[in-house]
């Protein structure tokens, strides 16, 4: 998932916008209109389920999409889904995802995952006007919504599918931040999300998230009532590639302009890959993602490193490597970049920080060490073939069987089946 950070941004940049069946460009100017309840498209008698998203769900450009667009796209089957989202994505039809209505809010800041980042007037109204005229039998909010139920008191009963837990990312980011004005804002920011989640504690019926570490914080620290653990979910390759490359590859995927990546793959770079350059001369460190930073770029000027940007796709780059690496040491929630290593057949080392979430997987994929250890875990994994292989095969199966996108949103349409089903919910007021 993208950095949250702390950045203020209250100027509106559009109108609200309700587009049933449609998404706009953010360069288009399409005047705000009601709803009407004629424009769903209802399919037999599946219950109506309202979507709030804080990024375009299609294309999947991050994790939030990711999980977004995967989840709604099983969910679909069981659901009339009436997705609210900002605009400058692709219709969900065009992915084969039947959605019912697809209405946008105006974007007012690149990252909307705090209400302190935009203003939430156009959410709020957008939210509002969409519960009156299709009446769903519950709502799922991503991205920090939760402030919703407070601020509309007709809001159907609703899960928080929080992904990560703000707090526990924010204390994270505190051990690589440097210097006194870096501190200071993560400490800033670190009190803002940790009170945030807190006042928002009990405001959903349930809360979600992808990482046992994760649900710990929220339950122990912050009192959050009903935390549910939900991991993310990958798609295996019906066609896995055999063949690998042929010199010695330990490979790292993610999004580049993350502050967590940008972190680990410095941190692996420069005090774990010479070690391994040392013992295993010709093997390459492959760095593979989106939007490279000048930091991240600089790297390639290292032996064996090279750094691959915006590629086609990074699963055909991970069924080359022989070994991927997720040496995370900040962030929160479950590492997509080990699920998409297992279901190509990759065996994936890590630091035990990137374990998160990944506690229902077999022991022997957790191969997880810091510092000399991971060094030599690495070699160790390079120089032994039939090792790679047997971890590679128990790894397919493991992301088949365990972490298919299908069971994490049965998990899913479970919680929201049993919100939608109470009954006695405390009345709610404009403000409290």
């Amino acid at each position: 998932m993208q950095s949250i950070g702390t950045d203020h941004n209250s100027h509106l940049v559009a109108p609200p916008r309700l587009l049933p069946n449609a998404t706009t460009t953010e360069a288009e100017s399409v005047p705000a209109r009601p709803i009407s309840v004629s424009t769903i498209v209802p399919r037999g008698s599946l219950p109506t389920l309202l979507a709030i998203s804080p990024v375009p769900p299609w294309p999947s450009l991050d994790g939030m999409a990711l999980r977004v667009s995967h989840l709604l796209q099983e969910l679909s089957e069981r659901w009339n889904i009436v997705l609210i989202c900002p605009p400058g994505g692709e219709r969900g039809q065009a992915h084969g995802v039947p959605i019912a209505a697809e209405i946008n809010f105006g974007r007012a800041a690149s990252w909307m995952y705090l209400p302190s980042q935009y203003d939430t007037e156009p959410v709020v109204d957008t939210v509002s006007e969409a519960v009156d005229a299709y009446h769903p039998a519950a709502a799922l909010l991503w991205g920090g919504m939760e402030y919703l139920q407070r601020r509309i008191p007709h809001m159907p009963p609703s899960i928080s599918d929080r992904v990560d837990c703000m707090t526990l990312s924010a204390w994270r980011l505190l051990s690589p931040a440097h210097g006194y004005v870096a501190m200071r804002r993560q400490l800033s920011h670190l009190l803002y999300v940790a009170r945030y989640e807190f006042k928002m504690r009990s405001e959903s019926g349930a809360t979600v998230v992808v990482g046992d570490a994760d649900a710990a914080v929220l339950r122990r620290l912050l009192r959050v009532q009903n935390v549910r653990v939900i991991p993310n979910g990958v798609d295996v390759p019906a066609n896995i590639p055999s063949a690998r490359a042929l010199q010695p590859t330990v490979m790292f995927t993610g999004v580049l302009s993350y502050q967590p990546n940008i972190d680990a793959v410095m941190y692996f770079t420069k005090e774990i890959w010479p070690s391994v350059r040392s013992a295993v001369p010709g093997a390459i460190f492959q760095i593979v993602g989106r939007s490279p930073g000048p930091d991240v770029l600089a790297l390639r000027s290292r032996p064996g490193v090279e750094v691959h940007a915006d590629v086609a796709s990074v699963q055909s780059f991970l069924a080359r490597a022989w070994v991927a690496i997720a040496p995370m040491r900040s962030g929160s929630g479950i590492k997509n970049k080990i699920l998409e290593a297992w279901s190509v057949g990759t065996p994936a080392l890590m630091t035990p920080i990137a374990t998160n979430g990944l506690g229902r997987a077999p022991a022997e994929l957790l191969l997880a060490a810091e510092g000399d250890e991971l060094a030599e875990l690495t070699v160790a994994l390079l120089k032994d073939a039939e090792w790679r292989k047997s971890i590679g095969a128990l790894a397919v199966r493991t992301a088949q069987q365990t972490f298919s996108w299908r069971s994490q949103a049965a998990a899913l349409h479970s919680l929201l089946e049993n919100v939608a089903a109470e009954r006695d919910r405390e009345p709610r007021t404009e403000a409290r």
